[in-house]
């Protein structure tokens, strides 16, 4: 029986993360940091993936409940969790509708991370989502949410789809086995191809590429006063960035 796409993205995840990498590079660091300031309380993993920070954060002593509706991506967190001698409490909420399924005020954090919010397409879509984790935080309970800089990758779209793609493999995907490069790239739209060098296996996705400032603008509008951008968990804006970050206080 052929592989459905999420189930090879699946497989070959850890790979494309490189999981020793992640655990010991600034993406650990800048989130315990994010998180011990917060407020106190349980952390909601929206965005469980494969699972490496939900387990991450489980290691460091947080109480933790997953959120994921791929069924490809959570069995294989499930197997990540086994093999780490740890269990995950899990839902499957969509996003746009969490305000129907959990308590306001029931977590002392939200993450939204491995660029992950552009899976939804619509800015009615993307601010309801960030509204819905918003309602989520205790006060002064903090969203950190990531996004790829995807203003280099529409700025440079010829020289992209011709070969030469920038990435630096120091944040958030530091494995040297999936290679992934932009192989259709539009304003409202973007494919990325995930191809692992060893099994010849390929995967894709298809992403929302927020412009510059826009997810920004779309904390704010979604009611988060305080936002502080990062780039490659470096204060500020920086155009040369792999990927920004933001810390959203409630």
């Amino acid at each position: 029986m052929e592989s459905s796409n999420s189930e090879i993205l699946a497989e070959m995840w850890g790979d494309f993360i490189d999981w020793s990498q992640r655990l010991e590079g600034p993406d650990a660091q800048f989130l315990i940091e994010q998180l011990r300031n917060s407020v106190k309380g349980a952390v909601l993993d929206a965005a469980l993936g494969d699972g490496i920070n939900t387990i991450q954060l489980q290691r460091q002593n947080f109480k933790v409940t997953s959120n994921e509706i791929d069924d490809a991506f959570l069995q294989k967190a499930l197997q990540n969790a086994k093999r780490h001698e740890t269990t995950l409490n899990v839902t499957n909420h969509d996003w746009r509708d969490m305000d129907k399924h959990l308590p306001p005020e029931s977590f002392g954090s939200v993450i939204c991370l491995g660029n992950s919010l552009t899976y939804l397409f619509t800015e009615a879509e993307q601010l309801k989502a960030l509204k819905n984790f918003r309602g989520l935080l205790k006060q002064g309970g903090r969203l950190i949410v990531d996004e790829r800089n995807y203003q280099y990758v529409l700025d440079n779209r010829d020289q992209i789809l011709a070969g030469d793609f920038r990435y630096s493999g120091k944040y958030v995907y530091h494995g040297q086995k999936v290679h992934t490069c932009p192989i259709s790239i539009s304003d409202d739209k973007i494919m990325m191809e995930y191809a692992h060098s060893e099994t010849g296996k390929k995967g894709y996705l298809t992403l929302y590429p927020f412009k510059k400032g826009e997810l920004l603008e779309f904390t704010r509008q979604a009611g988060f006063a305080d936002v502080t951008q990062f780039s490659d968990y470096a204060p500020g804006y920086n155009p040369e960035a792999d990927f920004h970050q933001y810390v959203c206080v409630k």
